[in-house]
């Protein structure tokens, strides 16, 4: 890919030798349209003495529009290139002007004598091959890089070539005693650039007024509704900054997706969108929605999220079509009890007015644990311990085989860590039960160890 120092070089010598070409088409037609009084000729030198100012124009264009964005332009400098382009715009609709006006006043009784000679013909042939040469280079860096001011260019040199095409049919016919013809052919150009001019003019003003482009919305509401994870895409905003393109829209995604997870899924997305629009700056902003999937324990977690408290072991019971809602709610062990008392009633009474069809909410407060608990690793020096405590995990009928991971003191507490096989046949739910026997079995056996964890392993 190349840098931004490449690709203005690029474009400004192609913008220079468009000006070359200009200066040179529209010499040769100002002589010869003067000595042979040929009103298509001295036509058309006006159109390429208009594509000579435009040119100009599209160099200092580019070369404006290529610097980076600063504290004042945010977006760039890239709405030059559409200025220049309506000011093009403008000086092709009063050329033609001119034209129509000195056609008719020769179609309506001013003699002018046209001499038609070979270097009338020698002159508008070249002029067709230089503008078609400078039309497909502009034309190429233009496409290549998304430069409306490029592409600007090569449409007024491509229409030189419709043109003069046209002159050249008339100074044919001028030749067959068709007095008439060099004017009606001047008219017809006049028409062509003003068709094109009013084409051109269009698209500029849709550009400065940042209207997105036909297709684009429904586009990128496609792909990024194609994002596994994302449920919908709206909000969505185009505008067109010179050569650069700016999408800003919103995605809706469920909100019980950790935020993580959900800026990986922007991230998808806008991935998503740089391989369909290259060179694009993407704002994506996450919207959390809720989903038909979503579980009364997932409404439950994300009130508590919102009020920012800290719970576990949450259950929702069935009573009666009616639901029985019970957790564990951690405060800072220097929490004075009746403020937790008073929080847990404000608590229960928003579960009941935010979730439908909750009867009963029951909660449990409990003390928050420390983020680290100092502690000794006393395996190696518990060897006996970890025995009784082996024998009485395989006292289980269901286990395979058990080890001991760790065994951590701290202030005269134990904590225990297993890792005990099992059958993989077993459900989950009876995993979990078989554990929970077995960590009670050994609390009830050596009340100073404070915790057991079971880590279950298929065999």
């Amino acid at each position: 890919m190349q840098d931004h120092d490449s690709i203005q070089r690029e474009k400004l010598s192609v913008a220079l030798s468009s000006i070359a070409g200009a200066v040179l088409i529209t010499g040769m037609k100002i002589v010869i349209g003067v000595m042979t009084g040929s009103l298509g000729i001295l036509a058309e030198a006006a159109h390429s003495g208009l594509d000579f100012i435009a040119a100009i124009i599209t160099y200092f264009a580019v070369k404006i529009s290529g610097r980076p964005a600063d504290k004042t332009h945010a977006y760039g400098h890239g709405k030059v290139e559409n200025i220049s382009a309506l000011a093009e715009t403008v000086l092709l609709l009063v050329t033609c002007a001119w034209i129509i006006y000195e056609a008719y006043e020769r179609l309506t009784g001013k003699a002018v004598h046209v001499e038609v000679s070979v270097w009338s013909f020698v002159v508008m042939i070249v002029s067709i091959v230089v503008d078609y040469s400078r039309s497909k280079a502009l034309y190429r860096v233009a496409k290549k890089f998304n430069s409306q001011a490029l592409e600007a260019d090569a449409l007024h040199f491509r229409t030189d070539i419709w043109s003069s095409s046209v002159v050249l049919l008339g100074l044919g016919l001028t030749l067959f005693n068709v007095p008439i013809a060099d004017s009606i052919a001047a008219l017809i150009v006049a028409v062509i650039v003003v068709f094109v001019s009013l084409e051109l003019g269009k698209r500029t003003l849709d550009d400065l007024l940042d209207k997105a482009p036909r297709g684009m919305e429904e586009a990128i509401h496609r792909i990024v509704a194609d994002v596994p994870g994302i449920h919908n895409a709206d909000k969505i905003r185009v505008r067109s900054v010179g050569a650069k393109n700016f999408i800003d829209l919103t995605v809706q995604i469920a909100r019980t997706v950790p935020f993580a997870i959900a800026h990986d899924l922007v991230h998808e997305a806008e991935l998503a969108l740089q391989r369909e629009y290259p060179d694009t700056d993407i704002v994506i902003h996450p919207e959390p929605v809720e989903t038909r999937d979503e579980t009364l324990i997932d409404k439950v977690k994300l009130l508590l999220s919102r009020e920012r408290l800290i719970a576990h072991d949450v259950q929702v019971f069935q009573v009666e079509g009616k639901y029985q809602i019970e957790f564990q709610l951690e405060f800072i062990p220097s929490e004075k009890f009746i403020h937790a008392h008073e929080r847990v009633s404000e608590l229960e009474l928003l579960i009941k007015q935010q979730i439908p069809n909750v009867q009963t909410v029951i909660i449990h407060i409990e003390e928050s644990r420390e983020n680290i608990v100092v502690s000794r690793n006393v395996t190696a020096n518990a060897q006996k311990l970890s025995r009784q405590i082996i024998a009485i995990a395989m006292s289980h009928g269901e286990l395979l085989d058990c080890q001991i991971l760790s065994v951590l003191e701290s202030d005269g507490e134990y904590r225990v860590s297993l890792a005990c096989t099992v059958d993989n046949s077993h459900t989950l739910e009876r995993v979990h039960e078989i554990s929970t026997a077995i960590e009670n079995k050994i609390l009830v056996e050596f009340p100073f160890i404070k915790e057991v964890t079971i880590h279950a392993e298929p065999n």
